[in-house]
């Protein structure tokens, strides 16, 4: 039986620049696999930092296409196959169109990263390198499998399964997602940038761990704000509504992390279970 072992925070922060938090960023941990859940700035360096390597990642799962969400995907996706010795599984990658655009727009025969691959897969000191790591020549091309999803698509991962729905955020510019995983004796469901909603609320009904993007505190929200992201009494009403036993909260600017006690002190006022406010690097067992 699979179970899954825990979630990470990699990346816990907005798009401001900060040591401490930016972009998003977490992974799921199961017996098989490495997931990770949007691939924001510097993720593969907090992946490196909490001890795992980009090629130890099976699968990538996107919300949406704004950058603090998936800029560093070119990173993430060139260190795992360079660290290939050619016999690794393709990544596999999931999200809201134009995902295969993308990447074909990046790593495809004609992407803005031909150079660098054509070099590698070329040069004899590259053909070195990959040989004393146990790769055979010729050296192998990148490999992935990238699916572009609709809301409610269900990702059978062999012992657990992703699924999706759509949630306001962006739209009509872009489409944006949550994801729900599930596993025998346990659910974790990520929001993404989101405000609550049918399709939302319907999603994460009875998840154990809910992490939820929250910018800020509920009465600092302002109207224009509270029609793309999530209050802090938002996610704790959601939370309760759901049933979930812990929420998490991610996204966070440095004012609500300054001002966490008080508003972990709100948020109980709605909601009895676990809060965490994310430090980049934690890892909760699930």
């Amino acid at each position: 039986m699979i179970t899954l072992a825990n979630v990470q925070i990699l990346r816990a922060g907005t798009p401001g620049p900060s040591s401490e938090r930016w972009g998003t960023s977490f992974l799921l941990e199961t017996d098989d696999n490495l997931i990770m859940i949007d691939c924001g700035h510097a993720a593969t360096q907090r992946l490196i930092d909490a001890g795992r390597q980009p090629r130890e990642v099976s699968h990538l799962f996107v919300t949406h296409h704004h950058s603090d969400h998936i800029v560093d995907y070119p990173c993430l996706f060139l260190a795992r196959w360079n660290q290939s010795t050619g016999g690794d599984p393709p990544l596999r990658v999931f999200g809201p169109r134009p995902i295969e655009e993308m990447t074909e727009q990046l790593f495809g025969e004609n992407g803005v990263f031909r150079q660098d691959i054509t070099a590698r897969i070329n040069h004899p000191a590259s053909q070195h390198s990959h040989s004393r790591r146990g790769g055979e020549l010729p050296r192998p091309g990148p490999r992935y499998e990238v699916r572009g999803v609709e809301p409610g698509a269900v990702v059978d991962g062999g012992g657990w399964t992703a699924r999706c729905a759509e949630v306001q955020h962006m739209q009509p510019w872009m489409t944006c997602l949550a994801w729900r995983f599930d596993w025998k004796g346990g659910s974790c469901a990520f929001t993404g940038d989101a405000v609550r909603g049918e399709q939302l609320t319907g999603l994460v009904d009875g998840v154990d761990t809910l992490v939820a993007n929250v910018v800020l505190r509920q009465d600092r929200l302002s109207d224009v704000m509270a029609t793309c992201i999530l209050g802090t009494t938002d996610a704790a009403e959601m939370a309760r509504d759901a049933g979930a036993a812990r929420l998490v909260l991610a996204h966070l600017t440095p004012g609500l992390f300054r001002d966490r006690e008080e508003a972990a002190a709100e948020m109980a006022e709605v909601y009895d279970g676990e809060i965490i406010f994310s430090e980049e690097l934690i890892s909760l067992p699930v």
